[in-house]
């Protein structure tokens, strides 16, 4: 879960992957194609951090390095239902845990890496479409990271245009609810929706909401 850096208030992981999702399901291909089924792409960003729980108390920063590995490996794992899907989460998984340098994170890794090639099989992707679409993941979970944080910020993240170049995408923070995008790669207009926290007091054993409107609109 993240804690607010601005006031008395965390958010799930799940709630957090509810923003990215709803960047996902906004995204237009003008800017940066998904050469992956949308729909399944979608829920693949949804899930994206699946092997934590509904009202998880795993505190962003604070875990243990074991305990943090145990959870990715965890939501890795092929559910099943959607090839596409696991395929969307397990690269979202393979690229955290690379970012990590412990003999653990460098076997998992490994292990992970082996298990894709079977992956993309059966989902039918090419390995350059699904690090294309990982991209675009990246992009989603790097904003609601931050957004949930509740500082402001800013980053870049480069995805892959129509030519087969590359894309700076920027995005800022503003740490009350509002982010821009330059360029804008999402549909006409702004995007607006609501991400539910929690009152820090009591969490989890107590579920005190605190609800948080987001809006993206172009930097």
């Amino acid at each position: 879960m993240f804690r607010s850096r601005r006031r008395p208030v965390v958010f799930p992981q799940l709630e957090h992957a509810r923003l990215a999702a709803a960047i996902a399901l906004a995204w237009d291909d003008g800017l940066a194609p998904v050469p992956l089924p949308r729909e399944s792409f979608v829920a693949g960003v949804a899930l994206h951090d699946r092997g934590y729980g509904e009202h998880d108390d795993d505190e962003i920063g604070a875990v243990s390095d074991d305990r943090w590995l145990a959870i990715q490996s965890r939501g890795f794992i092929p559910v099943g239902d959607d090839a596409v899907v696991d395929l969307v989460v397990a690269m979202h998984v393979r690229r955290l845990v690379s970012h990590r340098s412990s003999d653990a994170a460098r076997t998992a890794l490994a292990d992970m890496d082996a298990a894709l090639v079977e992956m993309r099989a059966d989902a039918g992707v090419a390995e350059e479409d699904a690090a294309a679409a990982d991209r675009i993941t990246d992009l989603c979970d790097r904003v609601a990271f931050d957004f949930c944080l509740e500082q402001p910020t800013a980053g870049v993240v480069q995805v892959s245009g129509h030519d087969g170049g590359s894309v700076a995408l920027a995005y800022e923070v503003d740490g009350e609810g509002n982010v821009a995008l330059d360029p804008w790669p999402l549909g006409p207009g702004t995007v607006t929706g609501i991400v539910l926290g929690y009152a820090a007091e009591g969490y989890p054993g107590r579920l005190e909401p605190v609800v948080t409107p987001f809006t993206l609109a172009p930097g």
